[in-house]
């Protein structure tokens, strides 16, 4: 491992004190290193150095975890989108599926910058997933796939809203790029109903919750049953927003944080598979569920200003205050 410096997001903040794992973070399974699991391949990271990383009132910790498989094409433009965010305080955790690509290499490059990675067989995404989530420690929790990119500052703006305001969850803007990394898509949101997100409404009647602009408090994994998600193939990131949605609402913030990146091979072209397994966990659809869904799509019709000014539930930074600000509070931007 290269020589430790303050370079990176993610050795700015380190410490020798090792993260205490005490009973109730034993029953979520907190954990600092994974078990030996099948057909290991490698581990390494921060970790393993004896370095970690703790929230404090002034940046509390961001976890991010990248699950890869045979992703050597994209995952360095991934990987550099994250230890290269300017805020201080940036845990990152990668899991390898075993790739027989260069995918390996490309992480060990990097594991200077790197808290943890492992590369080992697993059962698909949402179990490697899973495994990330097991060893994240961050107040605040994000994931992104090998290709997918975060905006420069990003995390300024999320660590900014998770500690001044009373958010559990949230979402940017919605931004999509070719495989050159053009931006080819922006798109300003609306609003997610949790009793809508709860019924699969999101991405095929109304517009989706984009996964790589989401982040969310870590105490809400504990009502994730993760055999569920482990055993899901496609759809792990609806299933997280139905659970979620049980407990709290999403909020809107007018940011860039994250973006897709189509590209050819991708789980996303397996459309009518995606949909099938959110069926398997939503609920049924009733005449309750049209009619609200034809009333929300009127408001994502129309133009992004002229809905603000109808229903202002967007966080927006008010420069006068120098702060995020939503709702009624947001007078003279």
């Amino acid at each position: 491992m290269q020589c430790l410096d303050n370079k990176y997001s993610t050795t700015r903040r380190v410490t020798r004190e090792k993260p205490k794992v005490n009973k109730s973070q034993a029953e979520e399974n907190s954990l600092l290193l994974l078990p030996d699991g099948v057909g290991r391949h490698g581990e390494g990271g921060l970790r393993t150095e004896g370095y970690f990383k703790t929230s404090s009132s002034d940046a509390p910790l961001i976890t991010v975890i990248t699950v890869v498989s045979n992703g050597a094409s994209f995952l360095e433009e991934t990987i550099l989108s994250v230890i290269h965010q300017s805020y201080e305080n940036v845990e990152y955790i990668v899991i390898d599926g075993g790739s027989i690509d260069d995918s390996v290499s490309i992480i060990q490059n990097h594991e200077h910058a790197i808290d943890y990675w492992v590369s080992e067989s697993d059962g698909g995404m949402y179990e490697a997933l899973v495994k990330g989530f097991s060893v994240a420690t961050g107040e605040v929790v994000c994931y992104i796939n090998a290709g997918d990119l975060f905006y420069p500052k990003a995390f300024e703006v999320v660590a900014d809203n998770f500690s001044g305001n009373d958010i559990e969850w949230l979402t940017g803007l919605r931004s999509v790029c070719n495989e050159n990394n053009i931006i080819t898509r922006v798109e300003t949101p609306f609003r997610y109903k949790a009793k809508l997100i709860e019924r699969g409404v999101y991405g095929k009647w109304l517009p989706y919750l984009q996964q790589e602009s989401t982040f969310w408090k870590r105490d809400l994994l504990k009502y994730v049953d993760f055999d569920v998600l482990s055993s899901l193939k496609l759809a792990g990131d609806y299933y997280l927003w139905c659970c979620f949605s049980k407990k709290t609402s999403v909020e809107v913030i007018n940011s860039p944080l994250g973006i897709f990146k189509k590209h050819k091979g991708q789980l996303t072209e397996s459309i009518e598979g995606y949909w099938s397994e959110v069926n398997e966990f939503v609920l049924n659809k009733n005449l309750l569920t049209i009619m609200d869904v034809c009333y929300e799509a009127f408001f994502w019709m129309l133009d992004a200003s002229v809905r603000g000014k109808l229903v202002q539930n967007m966080w927006c930074f008010n420069s006068k205050q120098d702060k995020w600000i939503c709702g009624a509070d947001r007078r003279n931007l």
